[in-house]
């Protein structure tokens, strides 16, 4: 009964600050299993209610300390380091923004710091527990990424390696990039060379496209009118933007959706 009165308590109080009228229970009409299902639907919904007010950073402290490695590297495995950059993540079902994030494209581990919080006079960065991050955002002055977690399980048509991925698009067809770098000794030291891997999937699973021709055969029937719709909006594959691959991707499910 503690339990039932702390939490009628709290929901007076948060219905009076919201303007609202309580909903007074009977309780002594009830007997004790059906006091207990109260007790249960109303700890959730205040879970409910405060969750969806506060943005508790500190449920982002969920992974361990990210120790970097790369001190005396001219090129660092963080993807875009030098960029100013702002960064939001959707992580256990709840999405956090304004967040200072930075993704190691070699260990493919998020790395979120906050700098409310020190260690030696540090800034306390932790590398995030993947499995808990389902989604997160980069936001550059012109240009924004969209990174998801994929992995066994996402679906029958996921067939790569499980990891992050960034999506270019994501209609019936789907366009992703996996930003991996590699190590490479040069002057006694190891630099990380970034080696983006780009997979397309038009029907089944995805595959690997490493040049222009691989790209456009991977539309099928289709292939020649993709490649007129190309050379017309002088689209030049691999080296076309984000942004025109998914015009390409968007023209190639009109075509496939009508079956014209």
């Amino acid at each position: 009964m503690s339990r039932i009165l702390t939490i009628s308590l709290f929901c007076i109080f948060l219905c009076k600050a919201e303007g609202q009228d309580m909903l007074h229970l009977n309780l002594s009409r009830f007997s004790n299993t059906d006091l207990e299902t109260i007790s249960h639907y109303q700890s959730a919904y205040l879970d409910s209610l405060y969750f969806g007010r506060v943005n508790n950073a500190n449920e982002l402290i969920n992974g361990r300390e990210y120790i970097p490695y790369y001190f005396k590297c001219r090129i660092k495995p963080l993807l875009f380091e030098d960029m100013k950059r702002n960064g939001s993540m959707l992580f256990n079902g709840r999405k956090y923004n304004d967040l200072t994030l930075e993704y190691d494209t070699y260990l493919d581990q998020l790395i979120y710091s906050d700098s409310s919080k020190l260690i030696d006079n540090k800034i306390f960065k932790i590398e995030m527990n993947k499995d808990m991050v389902e989604e997160f955002r980069l936001y550059f002055k012109y240009d924004s990424m969209v990174f998801r977690h994929f992995r066994t399980g996402t679906g029958s048509w996921f067939n790569l390696e499980d990891g992050f991925y960034e999506v270019v698009y994501d209609g019936a067809s789907k366009f992703i990039i996996r930003h991996r770098s590699l190590p490479v000794e040069q002057d006694g030291m190891y630099e990380y060379r970034s080696v983006p891997l780009k997979y397309l999937q038009t029907t089944s699973n995805f595959s690997r496209v490493r040049s222009a021709r691989s790209f456009v055969k991977m539309f099928g029937t289709y292939s020649g009118r993709v490649r007129q719709y190309m050379r017309t909006n002088r689209i030049h594959f691999p080296r076309a933007g984000k942004k025109e691959v998914a015009a390409v991707l968007k023209y190639y499910d009109s075509l496939a959706t009508s079956g014209k």
